[in-house]
């Protein structure tokens, strides 16, 4: 039934954010540039679109039109911390989640075809590509490098172009941010939520969680099986 499996990121491949780490993270950058926390936060949380959609081309841009926007012109020792900070909680949760690897080269040795669909900020994708998940990918959709937002059917159909297969052939499984799931159902994937029990969602970071009562899987191995059409 399917010829390839496209992975979402951020909570699917790799852990998603801790909600406080996060915006911890965000603060101390507000700290090292000298911007009030909550101004700069506001403004943080403001830039997201333009973040994930490449009008920003780095992390450091977005933080220095902050600080234009409040008037502060920070010091090179300042912005260097603060994208430290980034970097630091980035660093923390950029490796694989339990099974990943697994199924990831499940994929490959099952001769399916497989892609990367992300909603992300600038410094994510040099990131994915030096990680050891990688070169089990065949396609790479980034949306700051596209310009595509996920739940744009747009952004799925990417990949499936790339891919060069029909979106009904690809099973789609992400962690249900963003509206991700409906984008790839109705761009005609098959959306498999992964939903981890050992997981406190209400402490992950998850922007835009969709409510979702289709298929799901509590490890990303069990869509090996799904693959082998044993469930």
């Amino acid at each position: 039934m399917f010829r390839a499996v496209v992975f979402d990121l951020f909570g699917t491949l790799v852990p998603e954010f801790d909600r406080d780490a996060f915006y911890g993270a965000v603060r101390s950058m507000a700290d090292a540039v000298g911007a009030e926390r909550e101004a700069f936060l506001e403004a943080w949380n403001a830039s997201a679109l333009d973040r994930q959609t490449g009008v920003f081309p780095t992390v450091e841009a977005n933080v220095r039109s902050i600080c234009s926007g409040l008037g502060i012109v920070p010091s090179d020792e300042g912005m260097d911390q603060a994208l430290e900070a980034r970097l630091a909680l980035y660093r923390s949760m950029f490796h694989p989640r339990v099974g990943a690897l697994e199924t990831l080269r499940g994929v490959k040795e099952r001769r399916h075809g497989s892609a990367l669909i992300s909603m992300c900020a600038p410094d994510a994708p040099d990131m994915w590509r030096s990680s050891e998940m990688a070169p089990y990918i065949d396609v790479e959709v980034f949306s700051n490098e596209v310009g595509l937002r996920k739940p744009d059917p747009a952004i799925y159909l990417h990949a499936t172009q790339a891919l060069g297969i029909e979106p009904k052939e690809c099973l789609y499984v992400g962690d249900g941010a963003y509206g991700e799931l409906r984008g790839a159902t109705e761009a005609g994937m098959i959306a498999y939520l992964i939903a981890d029990p050992t997981i406190d969602t209400e402490r992950s970071l998850t922007p835009e969680r969709e409510h979702w009562d289709g298929r799901t899987v509590s490890d990303l191995r069990e869509l090996l099986a799904v693959l082998d059409g044993d469930v």
